[in-house]
């Protein structure tokens, strides 16, 4: 499951305190958190040695982790914006939001954090986030381009993402 299903419109606020509520007693929490938290903890929380037993452990930059959502989602919505179509050569008009740096992130932050908070098909054959972000760019800023969005049956959509 893709931290984009989890919290749709990253609601970073609410991911943190059920984070705390997790550290303090898995049982607080529901079993997706859980699972989210079991499977996330390592990119969740920062291994700065040893902390003291009761503290919760300092977390890893949640705003880098939402950013890195927010920037491919901003791909996947915007990318068309930054497509070269014109056969006459014109810049085409792009969107701030395409850019890393208009998200708070460096290369290195991408490169530092798993491609599977990215999502999709693309995430699953890169090694981090930078390198999917890079496969979106391709796919979603290139020049060919296919929607099916508007198709409703699951089963019919997740065959036309697959081929």
């Amino acid at each position: 499951m893709s931290m984009a299903r989890l919290f749709p419109g990253i609601n970073i606020g609410y991911v943190l305190e059920q984070y705390e509520r997790y550290q303090q007693d898995p049982n607080q929490v529901d079993a997706a958190w859980r699972a989210f938290f079991e499977r996330w903890g390592s990119v969740l929380v920062a291994e700065e040695g040893p902390t003291t037993p009761g503290v919760a452990a300092p977390a890893v930059d949640l705003a880098k982790v939402a950013a890195v959502v927010s920037l491919a989602e901003s791909i996947r919505k915007r990318g068309h914006r930054a497509a070269h179509l014109d056969p006459l050569g014109s810049d085409p008009p792009g969107d701030p939001a395409l850019d890393t740096g208009y998200h708070g992130l460096s290369e290195r932050d991408l490169e530092a954090l798993p491609a599977s908070i990215i999502g999709g098909p693309i995430a699953q054959s890169s090694r981090n986030a930078h390198e999917a972000i890079t496969r979106l760019r391709a796919v979603y800023c290139g020049t060919i381009g296919y929607d099916f969005g508007h198709v409703e049956e699951t089963e019919e959509r997740e065959g036309l993402i697959e081929a």
